[in-house]
């Protein structure tokens, strides 16, 4: 169990430093007011930030939870011999120069050495050439400060929320938290093992399976050892929660990766179709990723525990109907996936609209549709029970629509139970509206392509959840 590594009681910071701008005056800063204890170790200060040194872990009072070591490769190995000695738990390695350098042939050879002591020991390794583990408010293994808007540098830090996120790569792992921070998204625990030498992804999706706080899970990986273990951890997570994986493929992201975290790279094939065969969804790019999370992120599987899963789409500009229908066709989305409007339901909205709209599926209402007209339609279609998921691309500029249409979806969603995804298309007025919704928590994108992209992995998880037993 990984517990201890996620709520520790007891943290000692290996290389504990005051001076501004060291690895370790930083990974001090940002634990030295969570729910820990905290331990700085250094051979050479009484003190660090107010709290007593110690030259060693072996000399601290108490049992240590997480040790998070950010001294040189050449001192490393002595670091792990102390901490092993010192039955500690869990040891982070931040720093790099390991088995991801290729110039560097001992950084291997010193990698295996630091392995055999962790599993002779059994303290367990996460890295090293990682940013580790940031599960506030019990730890925060990063070694870069908080993001400051005035200086322009730093880790943005999410609010609490229910992604996870395991990443091989520690500048992905920031791209991501900068990214869930300008999508008003929350962070449950970000995990970056680095070159892996002994705690995985594996391990990670393995734990996370209980994870009752976590929701969704992303990964991102460059290279995968045990194959099998791998996709049966992913195939047990998968049925639990939503697993997005993303994973370059190519011969020149391979050699990347190489000489990134030391990866090896898989056989391409038998991986794709062996996630395929439990139907674990791949992003095929970081946008995919990013959109993939965002979108299992606000609508969760609830949503989607149903008969079936038909779509309709509604928008007040005839173009971007044209842009919906077509985008639906590039991400493989069948024509049968578009609910077939019923007599009744065609007279109903002939009601509300003028006699120069034709109803049909996607529907276009017209630009000088009312924000109220625009909610009546959309009502009239969620009260259909042929109709399980509302996607919606209404233009803002120029047009009738009023902010009131954003507090309206919102609320028929919650009254109806069924999904409804956003395209706010367009310049700056479309970006202030997209934040709007997002306030509301209505899943929103910026082109009709994202919206078809999230209807198509939504659909796909309808399909898989109707094929597990009822509870699972």
């Amino acid at each position: 169990m990984l517990d201890s590594l996620f709520f520790p009681k007891t943290v000692a910071v290996i290389g504990a430093s005051e001076k501004h701008g060291s690895l370790g005056y930083h990974v001090m800063q940002n634990n030295i007011h969570l729910k820990n204890e905290l331990y700085p170790v250094h051979p050479r200060y009484e003190t660090v930030l107010g709290l007593k040194a110690y030259k060693s872990v072996l000399d601290i009072p108490e049992d240590i939870d997480v040790a998070i070591s950010v001294v040189g490769p050449d001192n490393t190995l002595q670091v792990t011999q102390e901490s092993a000695s010192a039955n500690v738990k869990f040891l982070i390695i931040v720093t790099s120069r390991f088995g991801e350098a290729a110039r560097f042939k001992e950084g291997k050879i010193l990698e295996q050495k630091i392995a055999a002591i962790a599993q002779k020991s059994g303290t367990r390794v996460v890295g090293p050439n990682c940013i580790g583990i940031l599960n506030l408010p019990y730890l925060n293994s990063t070694f870069v400060p908080e993001y400051s808007p005035f200086l322009l540098e730093g880790l943005p830090i999410p609010s609490k929320g229910n992604i996870n996120i395991i990443s091989e790569s520690g500048s992905v792992s920031g791209l991501l938290t900068a990214w869930l921070t300008e999508q008003g998204l929350g962070l449950n625990k970000l995990v970056n093992y680095g070159n892996g030498i002994d705690l995985v992804s594996t391990d990670f999706m393995e734990y996370f399976q209980n994870d009752s706080d976590c929701d969704i899970v992303g990964v991102y990986v460059e290279g995968i050892r045990n194959g099998r273990k791998f996709i049966e951890a992913a195939k047990k997570l998968n049925e639990k929660k939503p697993l997005i994986i993303l994973k370059p493929g190519s011969e020149l992201a391979s050699k990347a990766a190489q000489s990134h975290t030391g990866s090896v790279a898989t056989n391409e094939a038998i991986f794709g179709a062996a996630l395929k065969q439990v139907h674990v969804q791949r992003a095929q790019t970081y946008g995919e990723f990013c959109s993939a999370v965002k979108t299992h992120s606000m609508i969760s599987d609830k949503y989607l525990r149903r008969d079936h899963f038909f779509c309709a789409g509604i928008t007040n500009a005839g173009g971007l109907k044209v842009l919906l229908a077509e985008s639906l066709r590039q991400h493989n989305i069948p024509e049968s996936a578009l609910s077939e409007f019923s007599p009744e339901l065609v007279e109903e909205l002939e009601k509300i609209l003028p006699s120069n709209v034709t109803v049909t599926n996607p529907l276009d209402i017209i630009g000088d549709a009312s924000s109220e007209t625009y909610s009546k339609v959309m009502e009239q279609l969620l009260r259909q029970g042929t109709i399980d998921c509302l996607l919606s691309i209404p233009t803002f500029e120029p047009a009738s629509l009023r902010e009131e249409l954003v507090k309206d979806t919102a609320r028929l969603m919650l009254k109806y139970g069924k999904p409804i995804i956003i395209a706010s298309v367009g310049g700056e007025l479309a970006r202030i509206i997209r934040d709007k919704f997002q306030k509301v928590y209505v899943l929103n994108f910026e082109k009709p392509e994202d919206l078809a992209f999230a209807y198509q992995i939504l659909r796909e998880r309808h399909q898989f959840l109707s094929t597990l037993p009822s509870g699972s």
